[in-house]
């Protein structure tokens, strides 16, 4: 007969407010350095595929949504959104623990009363867009704080198609415009030298 299993696997979520929660898929709790993992959670992860070079590892956790301290509303409300997260393996005869893994928290998903939250290796931290795209249309949604406009002061079914001419001619609000509209497109870079044009080093845009 063969010998029972002492290995069971741990994973701690570490929120965006510095928080920590435990999980295991083990039947009792488990305290290991001062963090308590939960069997109650129902947790169960899938196989983590490991990616070569810079590629990112993925997986899935997969809970009931009774976490310690952590209400399904408050999931809803994003108190996941960027968690850290590490699995360990852990011998509980032995009391020995193996970091097998580190990542973040992507997208989450809700079925009834589990959840499946997307896990992202470190290197998805490569992925991230940082600071602002240079684009010809404004990167700020109607009416936010960035806009400046206030949407109450407009029809119910105002749109803005977040261009410069919108914002000048539409809404008066140029001075806020959050896009570059003076980006000279591929087909001015593209275009060959005309006997015609201004070669005196000034901006090429026209009106």
């Amino acid at each position: 007969m063969s010998e029972v299993t002492t290995l069971c696997f741990l994973w701690r979520l570490t929120l965006k407010d510095g928080s920590t929660i435990g999980l295991t898929d083990h039947d009792v709790d488990l305290n290991i350095d001062g963090v308590t993992y939960s069997p109650r959670s129902g947790a169960e992860s899938s196989l983590i595929e490991t990616q070569a070079g810079l590629a990112a590892d993925s997986a899935t956790l997969q809970t009931v949504l009774d976490l310690p301290n952590l209400s399904p509303q408050a999931i809803r409300d994003g108190a996941l959104d960027t968690a850290r997260i590490a699995q360990f393996r852990h011998d509980w005869r032995r009391g020995e623990t193996v970091l097998l893994s580190e990542g973040r928290i992507g997208d989450i998903s809700q079925n009834g009363d589990r959840f499946e939250a997307e896990w992202l290796g470190l290197a998805s931290l490569l992925d991230r867009s940082t600071g602002r795209v240079f684009s010809r249309q404004c990167d700020a949604s109607f009416g936010d704080t960035r806009c400046g406009l206030n949407i109450t002061d407009f029809p119910e079914d105002t749109d803005c198609p977040r261009t410069f001419l919108a914002c000048r001619d539409q809404f008066a609000n140029t001075l806020n415009f959050r896009g570059f509209p003076y980006l000279l497109g591929d087909d001015a870079l593209q275009s060959d030298i005309r006997s015609a044009d201004r070669r005196d080093g000034s901006s090429r845009y026209r009106l």
